[in-house]
């Protein structure tokens, strides 16, 4: 039996690359995704005589999307920069599959929207946890 060498075979969180674009500007590759499912809120009437029930058309909604990085140094000015264009600026945030060797495979999957929030992260001088920050991204469209 073939086995495309492109599939993983373990199909780990670890293989997909997430990034960010915000205005046509690319804010590299971020260590987490979250959110970005497809929701609809179906509709269902049962008609007189003791029918079964039928759903009605129901529009899909995104999830709103959570980037989260390990905080660098070179951050500091990036968050700033983004701190700046919450609420205003458009964003683009692919997801990559990647193979076993960490390729790229596939078409990536692009959500479109608007950036929600920039949240620093935490500090705490008595902890020894790697300080991450977060970017937050209201979907407006998905192409799969």
């Amino acid at each position: 039996m073939a086995t495309d060498t492109n599939f993983s075979t373990y199909g780990g969180e670890q293989q997909w690359l997430a990034s960010l674009n915000v205005n046509g500007v690319d804010y590299g590759n971020f260590d987490k995704f979250s959110g970005g499912d497809a929701v609809a809120s179906v509709s269902k009437f049962r008609p007189a005589g003791m029918g079964p029930e039928r759903t009605y058309l129901a529009l899909p909604v995104f999830a709103n999307i959570t980037l989260t990085k390990a905080f660098v140094q070179t951050d500091y000015a990036i968050q700033n920069t983004l701190r700046n264009l919450v609420g205003a600026a458009q964003a683009t945030v692919k997801i990559t599959p990647l193979n076993d060797a960490g390729k790229p495979w596939g078409t990536p999957r692009t959500y479109t929207g608007r950036i929600e929030a920039v949240k620093d992260g935490n500090t705490d001088s008595t902890s020894n946890a790697v300080r991450t920050w977060m970017v937050d991204v209201v979907v407006e469209t998905v192409a799969n």
